[in-house]
C-alpha cells in the first residue's frame, strides 16, 4: 500500500519521515497550507487549513485569530490585537503560530492563548532560522557558521 501511495503521487519515504520521533509515518497526512506532513491519529489539517492563512504584501504569513475569527494578522498584528481585545479572554484554542511553524503540532491545545502569545512569540522564529531548511540542513548550516566566527 505504500509503494502503492508513492506510485501514485510520487512520494518517497524520505517524505513521511518524522525527524521528532525518527520513524517513517505510516498514515501520514500532508497539510494544505506548508504541505508538512503529521500523523493522522486526527484530522490535522482541518486546524492548519482554518488558522493559518496565506502570507501579506510583506512576505509574512498572516494568521486568524482563533478568539474572535478576524483575519489577516501578522504575527506582531495578531499579539497587539489579542492584548488589547481579548486579555481577559481564557478559552483553550489553537495557536495559529505554533501551527505554522515547522515543528508546529496543530492538535496541542493553549488554554490561555494571550498569555501563550505573550510568553512565546514576541520575535519571530524566521528571523533566527531558516523555515524552509530541513532540520539536518539547518543543523549543518549551524555547523559551518560556527566555525567561520573570529575569535
Amino acid at each position: 500500500m505504500a509503494e502503492e501511495l508513492s506510485a501514485a503521487t510520487s512520494y518517497t519515504e524520505d517524505d513521511f519521515y518524522c525527524p521528532v520521533c525518527q520513524e517513517v509515518l505510516k498514515t501520514p497526512v500532508r497539510t494544505a497550507a506548508c504541505q508538512h506532513v503529521n500523523r493522522s491519529e486526527t484530522s490535522t489539517s482541518d486546524n492548519t487549513e482554518t488558522y493559518q492563512e496565506n502570507t501579506s504584501s510583506s512576505g509574512h504569513p498572516t494568521f486568524k485569530c482563533p478568539l474572535c475569527q478576524e483575519s489577516n494578522f501578522t504575527r506582531q498584528r495578531l499579539l497587539d490585537h489579542c492584548n488589547s481585545n481579548h486579555l481577559f479572554q481564557i478559552i483553550p484554542v489553537t495557536c495559529p503560530i505554533c501551527v505554522s511553524l515547522p515543528w508546529g503540532d496543530p492538535r496541542q491545545i493553549t488554554r490561555n492563548f494571550v498569555s501563550h502569545l505573550n510568553q512565546r512569540h514576541q520575535f519571530d522564529y524566521g528571523e533566527f532560522v531558516n523555515l524552509q531548511l530541513d532540520e539536518e540542513t539547518q543543523y549543518q548550516t549551524a555547523v559551518e557558521e560556527s566555525f567561520q566566527v573570529n575569535i
